[in-house]
Order: structure tokens, then C-alpha cells, then sequence
């Protein structure tokens, strides 16, 4: 059997390793193109850029930091749907690395690390590209540096070191929460000492102080937020939308996943990762019962409720709203693979047999199917081309029929030309490199079955005032999921009467795809 301690120099082989296996398993996904999400995004960050803030001069449902995030990945890598792949290939290996020292917190072994890492990954990178890059993941990968700062304040005495690490825990809660609000469920972990106590030894203890710390410093990160949206004059449209979006998560779809399926994410499609994961929960289980000890199973235990319930309470059973539970069951894969290898006998077999697992996890896993795909079309001139002309189309969304109808708008809209789209593909305004100036980039507000005809006027005098050159009117996009209309953006604009006189009075067509329809400013305008 193997011993639990380990040098310092181990955990840095396991470091570096993480930093480079991680990225190897994603690279695939800087092929990547956006999904609908985010498209939206990346436009709204592209219209910040272009000095129309957010909120205020953009119509934006999602939390604010959903906006920077892209907002940076463009800043840094440019203009193009590779940047948010690229910050969102860093932002995982990052929270790879940090599960790592999770580990090294809880006084697990470096194998624990690795496994942890590895399943990290594999679990992450067997969903799709629609997944990948989105606020669920972020709000997900952020709760593991504040669960870093968490243990390192239970392992000292109640003070000023103490008091500092949840004051900083609680300050990435509120970022956490200024992506995803479903992941403020999350601020139960402050309470881990309390459920610990009960059920074994002394391995932490509960202190108010904890509590205050951690809010303390959440309530900071949200004022910081808040103030930000208020310099700008953001706040009173922030406040108005959403409460406006408040009624969307009354929408769900009639083939809604239930939310207990939430528990299963799309890489236990893999029985191995299935296994693994449900294997160490009940090892947790079982090592609390024989040693009384409990902070790792109820660390993990706290962590997959509150993952699971960020996305029950959205209501839509998607699969990527469950990501958060992504690192809560990394950390049972790390559980189970260290506990067969501490079941082993030297150095070097217990490292052969933990290499063995995890390329046992990996390779059956969707994670490798699609890293593979990714390596083949790597291989071709135009890899990006063939790795989306692989990709499997959705009744509402087409990215091939997208990115090809925008090829059709950029042979006629010049660099000085406006463009106004009236559907759900807001990537149009980022590919066309054209900002949305009419404040609404997309017909979600327009809809949704609880409009009131509240934002009719307001969108009805910006086109007015200064008519778009290009108009666009998407088909085949119905989201009754999301909308809780049947209807296509096509066939909403026929209940939108004053729009599609505008439309016809002062537009012609001329092109029509299969999902897209373009129109051009009349010349005696």
C-alpha cells in the first residue's frame, strides 16, 4: 500500500503535466465554430468594443460578465469565433490546475491530482461545441479556486489569514454569480465545517466569521458590478430586462429532460466514466464510515448539489446547464482512481497502473472521438471548413447555412453600410463586422409568449429614424423551448404589423436562402 505523502517536487511533475495534457485533449475545439449562445455574445462583446455599452445600447439577457469574457477573448486573440475557444482552452486547464490543488489541500495524493485533472478533462470535452465556452462552464470553473480558498481557511485558526481566504472565496462567488445567478447555490460549501463536525472527527471547524468573510466578500465583487453598470448608465436597463426575462424560465420545451437526468452529463455516455464517478462516491462513503472522516465526501456531496441544482432551477433540461457538476465529479473520478492505486505495491507500478485508468477513461470517451476528428481536419488546408461541414445541423440552427449566408451579406453590405436582423443568429452583425445599432440584436424580446408590446415603439424608432441598409428576416428558427412561441422569427413578424409595413415600404429583396432572407434599402430613400 501506498503512503499518502508526497514531495512537494511530485505535485509539481503533476502541475506541469496537467498544463500540458489538458490542453492536448481540447485543442480540437479551437475548430470550433460559435453556437447560437455563443454568437449572441461574441456580439455583444463586439459591440462594446465599438462604444455601445451593454444593456443600455445592446439588448442582453445574460449576467454582465458573460460580455467581458468575450469581450477579452476578442481583446486578446482578435476578431474571430477562435478567441472564446482559445480564453475557454485556458479557462479549463486552468480549473485543471486548480483541481490539483484541491487535492494537494486535502492532503490527497498527487495521483488524486492527475486523475482529477484527466477526468476534468474527458468529462468536459465530451460536450459539444454548443456546450463549450458557455457561462454555465465559467460559473462551474470558478467555484473551484473559491473551494481552494475555502480549505485553505479551514486549515487555520480563526484570524486574520483565515478571514482573508473567505473574504476572497466569497469574492469569486459573486463573480461566479455575475455569470451563471443559479450557481449562488453554491455559497452552502461555506457551511461544510457544520455538516463535517456532525458526521465524524474535528477535521474543521465553523466559525460566524466564516460566514461573514465569504458574504462579505461576495457582496463586494456584486458592488463593484453594480457600479460598473451605473457609471455607464447600464443599470436601470440591466434591472428592467431582468426582470423581463424573469417569465423564460416558465418555457420548457414537451421533450425537457427531467432534472434528475441533469445528474448524468453527456460523457457518461462512457460506462468507464459512469462507473468511475458513481464508484467514488460510494469509496468516499465507505472511507468516511471506517475512519470517520468526511471533509472530502462532503465537499463533493455540497459541491454536486449545488452543480445539479444551478441547473434544475433553469428549467430547461439542457445538458450544459449542468456543467457545474463537472468538478464535483472529477474530483470522485480522482477519489477512485487513487484508491486502486493506493491498493498497489512501489512507486512505479501504482504510477503504471494510474496511467493505465486514465488512458482507460480517456480513450472510450467522447472526448477522444472528438479530439480525433478535430486532429483529422487539423490535417486538411482548410481545417476549420471540414471540421463544420461535420457537424450534425439542429432544426432551428444551421451553422453551415449560417456562415454561408453570411458570405452572401458581405458581397453586399460595404464597410460603411448598417444592418438590422430580425431573428435569432446574431452572429450575422460579428461576421459581417457590423455592430447591432438598433439595440436589439435578436427577436427573443419580441417572441416570447409574456411580451406586452413593451419594446414595439423603442425598436420602431431607431429603424425609422435611420433605416438599416440590410434587413434581414430568419426562417426556420422556431425555439418554443426558449420563447414559448411556436412561431419562426418568418412567421412572427406577420403578428408584428407596423414592422412588416416598414419593411415592405421601404426594403426589396434581394437574396433568399433557406433560412435567411436579405433586404436592401429602397435607392429613393
Amino acid at each position: 500500500m501506498q503512503s499518502h505523502h508526497a514531495r512537494q517536487s511530485d505535485w509539481w511533475v503533476v502541475r506541469i503535466l496537467v498544463a500540458v495534457i489538458v490542453p492536448i485533449i481540447g485543442i480540437y475545439t479551437l475548430l470550433e465554430p460559435f453556437g447560437r449562445d455563443q454568437g449572441i455574445h461574441a456580439t455583444i462583446a463586439f459591440a462594446l468594443d465599438e462604444g455601445l455599452v451593454t444593456y443600455r445600447d445592446v439588448y442582453n439577457v445574460k449576467p454582465p460578465l458573460t460580455t467581458v469574457m468575450h469581450w477579452v477573448s476578442q481583446a486578446l486573440f482578435g476578431h474571430s469565433m477562435m478567441a472564446i475557444r482559445a480564453l475557454d482552452l485556458g479557462a479549463a486547464t486552468l480549473a485543471a490546475l486548480g483541481l490539483v490543488e484541491i487535492g494537494r489541500q486535502l492532503h490527497r495524493t498527487p495521483v488524486f491530482g492527475i486523475a482529477a485533472a484527466i477526468g476534468f478533462a474527458t468529462l468536459y470535452y465530451s460536450y459539444g461545441y454548443w456546450e463549450h465556452a458557455q457561462t454555465d462552464g465559467w460559473a462551474g470553473f470558478l467555484l473551484i479556486p473559491a473551494v481552494v480558498l475555502m480549505l485553505k481557511a479551514w486549515a487555520c485558526p480563526n484570524g486574520r489569514s483565515r478571514f482573508l481566504a473567505m473574504l476572497g472565496s466569497g469574492a469569486i462567488l459573486g463573480v461566479a454569480f455575475c455569470f451563471k445567478y443559479t450557481i449562488g447555490g453554491a455559497g452552502v460549501l461555506v457551511f461544510t465545517p457544520l455538516a463535517v463536525n456532525f458526521l465524524g472527527k474535528d477535521e474543521a471547524r465553523f466559525y460566524f466569521t466564516d460566514f461573514l468573510a465569504c458574504f462579505f466578500g461576495g457582496a463586494v465583487a456584486l458592488f463593484v458590478v453594480m457600479m460598473t453598470l451605473a457609471t455607464y448608465g447600464a443599470w436601470d436597463d440591466f434591472i428592467e430586462i431582468q426582470r423581463y426575462v424573469m417569465s423564460y424560465v416558465g418555457y420548457k420545451g414537451s421533450d425537457a429532460r427531467s432534472p434528475l437526468i441533469g445528474f448524468q452529463l453527456p460523457g457518461m455516455i462512457s460506462v468507464y466514466l459512469l462507473v468511475c464517478v458513481g464508484v467514488g462516491l460510494m469509496l468516499m462513503v465507505f472511507d468516511w464510515i471506517r475512519n470517520r472522516r468526511a471533509l472530502v465526501l462532503v465537499v463533493a456531496v455540497l459541491w454536486i448539489f449545488s452543480g445539479w441544482l444551478s441547473g434544475a432551477a433553469q428549467g430547461k433540461g439542457f445538458a450544459y446547464h449542468f456543467l457545474p457538476l463537472v468538478p464535483a465529479y472529477a474530483i470522485l473520478i480522482g477519489f477512485t482512481v487513487e484508491y486502486i492505486c493506493h491498493r498497489t505495491s512501489g512507486r512505479a507500478f501504482s504510477n503504471a497502473v494510474a496511467f493505465s485508468l486514465l488512458l482507460g477513461l480517456y480513450f472510450p470517451s467522447q472526448a477522444a472521438t472528438e479530439n480525433m476528428s478535430g486532429v483529422r481536419a487539423l490535417r486538411a488546408a482548410n481545417g476549420d471548413a471540414v471540421y463544420v461541414g461535420n457537424l450534425v445541423p439542429f432544426s432551428d440552427f444551421d451553422i453551415l447555412e449560417t456562415l454561408e449566408f453570411a458570405q452572401t451579406l458581405k458581397k453586399h453590405h460595404g464597410p460603411d453600410d448598417t444592418l438590422f436582423v430580425w431573428g435569432f443568429e446574431t452572429m450575422l452583425y460579428f461576421l459581417a463586422e457590423t455592430p447591432p445599432r438598433y439595440k436589439f440584436p435578436y427577436a427573443w424580446p419580441f417572441m416570447v409568449a409574456h411580451n406586452d408590446g413593451r419594446y414595439d415603439s423603442d425598436l420602431l424608432n431607431r429603424l425609422k429614424t435611420v433605416p438599416p441598409t440590410h434587413f434581414v428576416v430568419q426562417l426556420q428558427d422556431a425555439t418554443p423551448w426558449a420563447t414559448g412561441n411556436p412561431r419562426s422569427s418568418e412567421g412572427q413578424l406577420q403578428h408584428f404589423p407596423e414592422l412588416l409595413a416598414f419593411l415592405n415600404e421601404n426594403y426589396s429583396q434581394i437574396e433568399e436562402h433557406s433560412r435567411f432572407k436579405l433586404f436592401q434599402l429602397k435607392r429613393d430613400r
